[in-house]
């Protein structure tokens, strides 16, 4: 009887054991390396996703802005920081914001799909190549779209996204707008190195006819990388919305006498 009892046991506690190693070595070797790749491919899609609407949205007001003759957007984009904020850390909030903020908006996007493909790059998993693959060439269209004919060029779009990523423990992140102008005022290098981005936003400004017409091809391949995005299932809907900027407000307020 015990040698029967003991041999039920072995019978029992094989089949047993053998489906835990398996259900082990699935779990080790299939679904986390799966879990891992969708987790990265999810990663930066919300901050890109984000970075996208912005700049498209704001990229629109501009070009509704800049076909309204009375409409003074165009003055406010012709600040180059290098010559125009003379020391005065306040004009980088006030008559420069919205060349900063112009500028900001551009080298985010730069910023994120960077950080998004350096997150990529490595993984094997069919998966997640196959994503990259795509978030690829959406950049490489929007890079085209930019640097088509203007001063902004093409690996200078890649260059100014670099340049605003921060390393962490948790990974990478964009500067913010405040420490983005920030540098400006410190650091020298920092604000000529993205003095091609300025003179792009200049030549907005000015109305240039080349540069206007790459708005709406800059929105297009915008829509396509959000696109991607919402396709792939890695965020929740957004909704980005902005109220038009009262650029005249600083000018009411110098000439009724504010300093």
């Amino acid at each position: 009887m015990q040698t029967t009892i003991y041999t039920d046991g072995v019978n029992i506690v094989l089949p047993l054991l053998t489906f835990l190693v398996t259900l082990l070595g699935v779990q080790k070797f299939i679904v986390e390396p799966r879990l891992e790749a969708r987790i990265s491919r999810r990663k930066y899609a919300t901050a890109l996703y984000l970075a996208c609407k912005e700049l498209s949205v704001h990229l629109g007001h501009i070009h509704e802005r800049l076909n309204s003759s009375d409409s003074n957007v165009g003055n406010a984009m012709k600040k180059i920081p290098r010559y125009d904020n003379h020391g005065d850390a306040a004009w980088f909030t006030k008559e420069g914001y919205f060349t900063m903020i112009t500028a900001y908006k551009i080298a985010a996007v730069s910023a994120w799909l960077r950080a998004y493909q350096n997150e990529l790059i490595f993984s094997s998993y069919p998966e997640t190549q196959k994503f990259l693959k795509s978030l690829y060439f959406g950049a490489q269209n929007l890079k085209l779209a930019f640097s088509t004919g203007t001063c902004l060029w093409y690996y200078y779009f890649d260059a100014i996204g670099e340049r605003l990523i921060e390393s962490s423990e948790k990974g990478q992140a964009t500067i913010t707008f405040s420490k983005f102008c920030a540098y400006y005022i410190d650091e020298s290098k920092f604000l000529l190195f993205f003095e091609q981005v300025h003179m792009y936003v200049w030549f907005l400004g000015n109305r240039e006819s080349k540069y206007l017409a790459t708005i709406p091809e800059i929105k297009r391949r915008l829509q396509e990388l959000i696109s991607l995005l919402e396709d792939k299932n890695l965020l929740p809907g957004f909704k980005v919305e902005r109220p038009d900027t009262a650029v005249g407000e600083l000018e009411k307020a110098h000439e009724a006498g504010w300093k």
